[in-house]
């Protein structure tokens, strides 16, 4: 089904119309093409940090590990502003198209990509003014420091390039055309894979060279998801169409709710290295494991906050909440199964698992604990991803946001603290699952609720204002997060060990 169709005009001119491709047909079968799709994607995403990890380890110097860590700590910020303007953007499309206002949408998607270049474009030049002073606050010294300016130098300047290739990419989603999505993602993580040994081993550029296949590769993605941006919706998609300040407001008030919420998780997970940290070196790399299987393994999960958000801002928009309360339930079934096969997969392969991270002692132990018991726990934080949806698309925003703090500190914090009394490091990882379950259990509860009493909608332009979509993860960001709190307590057991050393000698 194409996502555009001609339309007719009085004039030489023709011009195209968006479709809501959501608003009929199975809403199943949009729930799957929307998630297999999106995890693609994600899953992409993650295995090119992993190939660039291990091509920089190639290099034969722990510090370079430990500077893409502290550059990650910094551009997670940044790219918390940019996921923010990204969903923003998407869900206000989703709602107009599900309106039927597709002239409107195209309207709202060039002044979308106009704000996420400036805005991102302005933050870039102080952060490429001060990188070294940045990378120092969040401890990085020495040729940790040395490192990670040389390579943040350079990944700096492609922020307003992935900015609007993000926001471009949210679009496609909005539109229903998530494979489309999909291709700029893959292809761009394709081109970085390619220019890693080549940059950073046949032509010499060193850390730089990594730096360099991460500036390319985000160009990729930017110049595919605009061709594939204007073969979808027309070239008129990139004309000024006026209504620019009515629209950066309505982004604006999107953006910081939208922010604070994607740094819920990642406060969260720091908050949780540092605990495990007390039960010492083997609890952190088992945890530092259990980082790297989860994306892999629940890509799904994560995929799918960004793919139901299109689903039920076009249902909204179309005022078809039936179709919404059936989005919710058809996102659970596809959560519930996702979780329930891999859990047991993981489960019944637990000790093969350890086996080929080279874990042993305490972190094989947590590595086989997760994959067991605590893995299973992700049914509950896949319903409050599809809660959250249900939040912000039925005019809710700020519902979104304090739930996903609520559960990364009175969901979090006492949980761990109390399993970390009673069972070690095993127990702070249950406690973070038990939170996960309770938070899971009220938000969705809650979302039916709304669902069941939907908003009323006076004036669709004011609404605009107040109104942003499904909260995509911000799994990239997270990633570096995690590695940068792995790196600076490895640094800090580092010096330990050295000044321990020193005195005994």
């Amino acid at each position: 089904m194409k996502s555009v169709s001609p339309k007719k005009q009085t004039g030489s001119e023709k011009q195209e119309t968006i479709n809501a491709r959501f608003v009929t047909g199975s809403i199943l079968r949009h729930v799957i093409n929307m998630t297999a799709t999106t995890s693609i994607g994600l899953m992409s995403i993650f295995f090119v940090e992993l190939v660039d990890m291990y091509f920089i380890s190639l290099l034969g110097e722990e510090s370079l590990a430990a500077a893409i860590g502290f550059s990650g700590a910094i551009t997670f910020f940044i790219f918390s502003i940019s996921i923010g303007l990204s969903i923003g953007l998407a869900a206000v499309v989703a709602r107009v198209i599900g309106a039927g206002q597709g002239d409107q949408a195209k309207r709202v998607i060039f002044n979308g990509l106009l704000t996420s270049f400036v805005m991102m474009s302005i933050i870039a030049i102080p952060v490429y003014l001060y990188t070294e002073q940045l990378l120092s606050l969040v401890g990085a010294e020495g040729k940790t420091l040395e490192f990670a300016v040389r390579y943040m130098k350079i990944t700096v300047i492609s922020l307003p390039i992935i900015s609007i290739g993000m926001s471009m990419g949210a679009v496609l989603r909005a539109v229903g055309a998530a494979k489309a999505s999909m291709i700029s993602t893959v292809l761009a993580g394709g081109v970085n894979i390619v220019l890693d040994p080549l940059f950073i081993f046949t032509l010499d550029f060193h850390i730089e060279g990594a730096a360099y296949a991460t500036l390319v590769a985000r160009l990729t993605m930017a110049i595919v998801a605009a061709w594939i941006l204007a073969r979808q919706l027309g070239l008129s998609v990139f004309k000024f169409q006026g209504g620019l300040n009515s629209d950066i407001s309505s982004i604006s008030k999107i953006a910081i709710p939208a922010a604070l919420t994607s740094l819920a998780t990642p406060f969260a997970n720091s908050y949780v290295t540092t605990s495990v940290a007390d039960f010492g070196a083997d609890a952190v790399a088992g945890l530092a494991i259990i980082g790297r299987i989860t994306p892999f393994a629940f890509a799904a999960v994560f995929a799918l906050s960004a793919a139901i958000g299109p689903i039920v801002g076009q249902n909204i928009g179309a005022g078809q909440t039936g179709r919404v309360k059936s989005a919710l339930n058809s996102s659970l079934l596809v959560i519930f199964v996702v979780v329930c096969t891999t859990s047991l997969i993981m489960s019944i392969f637990a000790d093969t698992i350890a086996e080929i991270f080279n874990a042993s002692g305490l972190s094989a132990e947590l590595v086989v604990f997760f994959c067991i018991f605590t893995s299973w726990s992700f049914v509950f934080s896949g319903a409050q991803f599809i809660a959250n949806a249900a939040f912000n698309n039925m005019n809710k925003a700020t519902w979104s946001t304090f739930a996903n703090w609520a559960k990364a500190t009175v969901g979090t914090i006492p949980f761990i603290w109390v399993g970390g009394e009673l069972a070690g490091a095993k127990g702070i990882i249950a406690g973070q699952a038990i939170g996960s379950v309770l938070f899971g259990i009220i938000t969705i509860i809650v979302a039916y609720k709304i669902v069941s009493n939907p908003m009323k909608i006076t004036d669709k332009r004011d609404d605009r204002t107040r109104y942003f979509g499904a909260w995509l993860p911000a799994i990239l960001p997270q990633f570096g997060w995690q590695r940068f709190m792995e790196e600076r307590w490895n640094a800090d057991q580092g010096n330990t060990e050295h000044g321990n050393k020193e005195k005994n000698d």
